[in-house]
């Protein structure tokens, strides 16, 4: 066979393969074959087939078009748009895309890019008319412009005679009205005409089951929308839904299964996985669920409510704010504006939680949930008759609300009117089967110390929960408050033979052993939890927490958290602790292990991303850390705090640029974040731009003149350059503005080192007048002296912190060591009452050691710092001490050994000058 007739051959063979495969269709025929998947609501192989068409044809106005609307209808907006507004550049009709480019925008929560974009637009086809009016009215109604709204609506029906989607948005509008019934004869007149009608069942359903209270109808009315169309996955998203709600958490799961097989990456379906897993209580995984789909629909106000709602309930205030702050400044619905208001006064913020309340509490028909938040809010800023008057409202709209009505006695207390409110608790008590007033009684009468009182209390809750081990857990912590610790520990016990998981009754029983020196017991009380419950992170985390305050080497307790982690994997708070202590000890390639493993377990979470772009850094691995904390952006667009994380992430790779626009884009985020301010101006300083970092601080000043930020930063930005004078003056401003130790301990620091000593003592005795519990700010000035060689004043500050904390073991083995620097007697025996507390640490070994020598125990002194050395053999000031004894003994030959070794270290170790010195003499 000749070349020529090969080639042929092969061409034929090639073209043969492409028109099996499918390659040969035309772009209209792939664009005939998606309308027919979309027909059939097969949305992904819709996707596909237009993708292919635009593969054949990239000028294809008309494919992606329908490309858009095949992603949209997938529930992928983001991406829907992206193709929509590139078919709105090609020159496809605008009746075809600008409807969709309107639904896009709604299902991504921007309601205001549809009104600024179509308010006055017109169509000429009125089927798309009527669509781009109905999605405006939406937009108007979301921005709470009703009115607008019901314009828009009407405008559709005008376009298109009983439109479906716009008679719905009317019924919405009848709704949002407080009209119910208007809204149900529309839906009845809809779904007479179109029985099929999806959207119409699935808003009668909801009438039905919110509205009406009638939730087995509800379910009647989506089996009949799920039969008209049994692939649709809104319908059964909201059966799902329903079940959740009725607290049918069983059946929601057996739902919830079927809808995965439909939709398993619909955001509905997302979305319900989310909402079932905060009713279970699993807020990591609501967060995760809602962080994805965040992702692709950023401004959507139930997704950010649901996400704010979840790190609400894990405590993270902060976080929870700013997702609800979004959420509210899409959509300022009740419920977003309680869940608000809740942040707020859990961050100590009443006065915002009372702002953001307002126009709902100030509504006559405010209701009973609003009322008790307002009156909370103005009971925590003080306005005591404000907050009465609120509870009182509360009351009158749910009488039988004993919630109200604790409350409300809890503002009288607040007030200074006991005695009429614990008469009120008490008759709330008898008459209510629940325990909030019983447990509002039992703290009332204990900040009233009435004892007897208090006993009182748990008596009446031990009737309603004779099962519980919570009435005596509080008989104990009353006994303990007495000082009566055998009758407090009786009582824990019988806590705990009522529910033997309970773990405040083991935590107090433990603290009470530790507290006696009985920390073998101490620890058996968490071991024998654990035992019970292999999966209990709290007990597996207070022991590690009591073996680091009795000494338990460093290896064993971080074996302990690594069993923590692999007793449940799923759980984060393990992981971030094993990260956090190796970080802070130095062991950054075993942080950056534990980091990777957390990572494999639990790939999305924000927090274990943090601690592996935190552990790359410290290791060394700068480039990925700068792409990990980049991907936390992406996930967190909103979020300014992983922008700053990026920017250390950048300095530390020498790339400050890189890091300046990271602050300022956490800034435009968040214009009063201290902690981008602070970084900025850092930043100059390490540019060499000392002035610009200081304008940032007045800037920050100017902003916030009551806030202590601005001023400290400008004195640390001085004590940086050694302006010991200005940064005192900056540090006296902050101090006025914000009582807090670590300002003093600044203050004090800048004025010593400046020369000013009187000023820096008179600092000292004016804080400790006025905070005579401050052991932080004394150990700081026993600190201080002892670094100046003033062994007298350091030995009384440190035992001043004694006397505050008996069982300081640090502020102990300080005072051993400084009455063996002054030949004090008894400086081995505070240095024992040290290693008794932390034992089998090589620093306070080290002072025993100190001590023995000093008390002429020479032989006594090698063996302790032998014991020394063996913990801590990277410490080669230990070996040197070491040394030093074996030649006061004359042991001239393991002497020349240790300075030998220490000889071979090099410049590597300081002390060469005293290791040679000392081999001279043998």
């Amino acid at each position: 066979m000749n070349r020529s007739l090969n080639r042929a051959v092969a061409a034929l063979l090639f073209a043969l393969a492409l028109g099996a495969c499918g390659f040969g269709n035309s772009d209209a025929e792939f664009i005939s074959k998606g309308k027919a998947l979309l027909d059939k609501r097969d949305f992904s192989g819709a996707a596909i087939e237009f993708k292919n068409a635009l593969q054949k044809n990239p000028e294809s106005g008309e494919a992606r078009a329908l490309l858009g609307r095949a992603l949209l209808q997938g529930g992928d907006a983001a991406a829907a748009l992206i193709a929509l507004d590139k078919a709105q550049d090609s020159d496809v009709a605008e009746s075809l895309v600008l409807p969709e480019i309107a639904r896009a925008h709604l299902a991504m929560g921007d309601s205001a890019k549809v009104i600024s974009r179509f308010a006055a637009k017109s169509l000429a086809e009125a089927s798309a008319l009527a669509d781009l009016k109905t999605s405006l009215a939406a937009a108007y109604a979301a921005q709470g412009d009703m009115d607008s709204a019901r314009i828009a609506a009407d405008a559709a029906l005008k376009a298109q005679a009983g439109y479906g989607p716009a008679v719905i948005m009317m019924a919405r509008l009848d709704l949002a009205g407080g009209d119910m019934e208007a809204a149900l004869r529309q839906l009845d007149a809809l779904l007479a005409r179109e029985p099929g009608d999806e959207a119409g069942g699935l808003l009668k359903a909801e009438i039905l089951q919110r509205g009406k209270n009638d939730p087995e109808s509800a379910l009647l009315v989506l089996r009949q929308a799920q039969a008209a169309r049994p692939s649709s996955v809104a319908a059964q998203a909201a059966v799902v839904d329903l079940l959740n709600r009725q607290g049918k958490l069983e059946a929601a799961k057996a739902e919830l299964a079927q809808l995965n097989k439909l939709g398993p990456n619909h955001p509905d379906t997302l979305l319900l996985q989310a909402q079932l897993a905060f009713a279970n209580k699993d807020f990591t995984t609501c967060l995760e669920l809602t962080e994805r789909l965040l992702a692709k629909r950023p401004n959507h106000p139930r997704l950010l409510q649901l996400a704010g709602a979840a790190q609400l309930s894990l405590g993270r205030t902060t976080l929870a704010e700013g997702l609800l702050a979004r959420a509210y400044k899409v959509q300022p619905s009740p419920s977003t504006v309680q869940l608000l208001a809740q942040s707020y006064l859990q961050s100590g913020q009443a006065d915002k939680a009372a702002e953001v309340l307002g126009p709902l509490s100030d509504n006559p028909k405010a209701d009973a949930t609003t009322l008790k938040l307002a009156a909370g809010a103005y009971l925590q800023a003080g306005d005591f008759k404000r907050s009465e008057a609120t509870f009182q409202r509360a009351l009158k709209v749910a009488p039988g609300d004993a919630a109200a009505r604790v409350s409300l006695a809890a503002a009288q207390i607040a007030r200074g009117d006991s005695g009429l409110a614990v008469m009120q608790l008490e008759a709330i008590a008898n008459e209510d089967r629940g325990t909030q007033a019983d447990l509002a009684l039992f703290r009332a009468r204990l900040g009233q110390r009435d004892w007897k009182g208090a006993q009182q209390a748990v008596d009446g809750l031990e009737k309603k929960r004779p099962a519980a081990a919570l009435p005596h857990f509080l008989r104990g912590s009353v006994f303990e408050l007495q000082g009566n610790k055998l009758a407090a520990a009786a009582s824990f016990e019988k806590a705990l033979l009522k529910q033997p998981l309970f773990f405040p009754a083991v935590a107090r029983l433990a603290a009470m052993e530790f507290d006696a020196g009985k920390t073998a017991e101490a620890r058996k009380r968490f071991q024998d939890l654990i035992k019970l419950d292999p999966k209990h992170m709290a007990a597996r985390l207070a022991l590690a927490e009591l073996d680091t305050q009795i000494g338990t080497p460093e290896a064993l307790i971080t074996a302990q958290l690594h069993e923590a982690t692999k007793a449940d994997p799923s759980k984060a708070r393990p992981h971030l602790i094993l990260i956090e202590r190796l970080l802070a000890n130095g062991n950054s390639q075993e942080a950056l292990a534990a980091a990777q493993d957390a990572t494999a377990a639990l790939p999305n979470h924000l927090g274990i991303m943090n601690a592996l772009g935190r552990a790359l850094a410290v290791s060394g691995d700068r480039e990925r850390a700068v792409v990990v904390f980049k991907k936390l952006t992406g996930l967190q667009p909103k979020d300014p705090a992983p922008f700053v994380r990026l920017a250390e992430a950048y300095v530390a790779a020498n790339d400050r640029n890189s890091a300046a626009r990271a602050l300022k884009q956490a800034l435009e985020l968040d214009p009063e974040l201290v902690e981008a301010h602070r970084a900025m101006a850092l930043l100059a300083v390490m540019d060499k731009r000392p002035a610009a970092g200081l304008a940032i601080a007045k800037a920050l000043q100017q902003r916030r003149p009551k806030d202590a930020a601005g001023f400290a930063l400008e004195g640390e930005l001085h004590a940086v350059g050694k302006n010991w004078s200005a940064a005192a003056t900056a540090y006296e401003a902050a101090l006025e503005r914000d009582k807090s130790t670590a300002t003093a301990i600044k203050l004090h620091r800048c004025l010593a080192e400046g020369g000013r000593t009187a000023e820096a003592d008179r600092v000292a005795a004016v804080w400790q007048t006025a905070n005579p519990k401050d052991t932080v700010f004394t150990y700081y000035l026993g600190e201080r002296a002892s670094a100046a060689k003033d062994w007298v004043k350091a030995e009384a500050q440190f035992r001043a912190v004694i006397g505050m904390q008996p069982r300081n073991a640090a502020a102990l083995n300080n005072v051993a060591w400084l009455m063996a620097k002054q030949g004090k007697p008894g400086a081995s025996a505070m240095a024992e009452r040290a290693n008794a507390l932390l034992p089998e640490r090589a620093s306070l070994i080290d002072t025993l050691s100190v001590a023995q020598e000093a008390e002429n125990q020479l032989p006594k002194a090698l063996e302790t710092q032998k014991r020394a050395v063996a913990l801590a053999p990277g410490d080669h000031f230990l070996r040197l001490r070491l040394a030093q004894l074996h030649l006061k003994l004359g042991n001239k030959s393991e002497a020349r050994k240790e300075l030998e070794a220490l000889a071979k270290l090099g410049p590597t170790f300081d002390a060469q000058a005293e290791v040679a010195t000392l081999l001279k003499t043998l």
